[in-house]
Parts: structure tokens; sequence; C-alpha cells
């Protein structure tokens, strides 16, 4: 006969380790783990849509053309991008909004991928000297309201979010004031 090692029953285990872990412990994690992915992807793909400088190359047959006149006094250009990323990032509020009343949590976490990326696409925009401090002052306080927002979401507060949404809508009707005065 041959003996055959006794293996534990699940019956004869004391009942703490047959419960589950708290899923509270296992949610935080994985939200962790999500924003960080987020944040990762958020930076990589900001940083991938930098434009790169490359120098034309002109053969020795061509002549070479004059560069066009740019006219610095011409502000439109920003007036015109910073106006349309403003308006998308409420459009990403509005997203919020929206998925707070679904209890969609999942995506919640890509709305606040969204949110960094557009603030990464404002950050990018070269604002005329006119309003330079007021619009990287107003830039600065919305990256805080989307912390803001990012830690409400990490401990499952609506509340939290819905306010600090509320506070990012109001930086953004001041970014859209200070992009009023470029003239």
């Amino acid at each position: 006969m041959t003996d055959t090692p006794a293996s534990p029953h699940l019956d004869e285990q004391p009942s703490s380790i047959l419960a589950p872990r708290p899923p509270a412990r296992v949610r935080v994690w994985v939200l962790v783990l999500a924003i960080v992915l987020a944040f990762g992807a958020g930076w990589g793909v900001a940083s991938a849509m930098k434009p790169t400088e490359s120098a034309p190359s002109a053969s020795p047959n061509e002549p070479t053309a004059e560069p066009e006149e740019v006219d610095d006094h011409d502000d439109s250009a920003f007036v015109r991008v910073a106006t349309r990323d403003l308006d998308d990032f409420g459009d990403d509020l509005d997203d919020v909004d929206i998925t707070l009343d679904e209890d969609g949590f999942w995506r919640l976490l890509s709305n606040a991928v969204e949110l960094n990326f557009n603030v990464s696409q404002l950050l990018e925009h070269d604002a005329p000297a006119s309003i330079e401090e007021d619009w990287a002052d107003g830039l600065a306080q919305l990256e805080k309201d989307v912390d803001t927002i990012e830690a409400g979401i990490t401990a499952s507060s609506s509340s939290a979010v819905r306010s600090a949404v509320s506070d990012a809508r109001d930086t953004i009707e001041g970014l859209r004031g200070v992009v009023s005065r470029v003239d």
C-alpha cells in the first residue's frame, strides 16, 4: 500500500482562509495601476505629437526661396487653436458629468486621460506676450483642477469629482477671458 500525503480539505480550513480578499483593496490597486498607465499613455501621446523641426533640403541646382514673412502681431492662429482646445476640454468635462450620472467607473478613467491630453495640448500653445503670464497661470490652475478630478475618481467620490469639474469649468471660462484679450 502506498502512503499518499494527506491533502487538506477546504472544509477543514479556517474560515478566514476561505474568505475572499476585500474587493476595495483590489479596486484601489486596479485604479492606481489604471491611472498610472493613463498618465503614461497621455504624456507619451503628447510627447509624440510634438512637431519635429527639420531643415528643408535644397538641391544645388534649385534656387532657394526666401522665407515667407510672418506677421508677429497676428495672433489669430493662437486664438483659433486655443479656443478650439478649450472647447474640447469643456466637451470632455461634459463627458465626465455624463459618466458620473451613469456610474461608469472605467469610463471615468478614460475621461481623466482625455483631460490630461487636453491640458498637454493647451500647454503646447505659445501665448502672445500680452497674455503670456495669465495664460500660464490659468493652465497651472487647470492642471490642479485635473489632479483634483483624478483624486476624486481615485477616492470614488462623485461629489468630489463634480466639485472639481465645476472648478475646472470656472478655470476654462477664465482662460477664455484671457484669450479674448488678444488683439
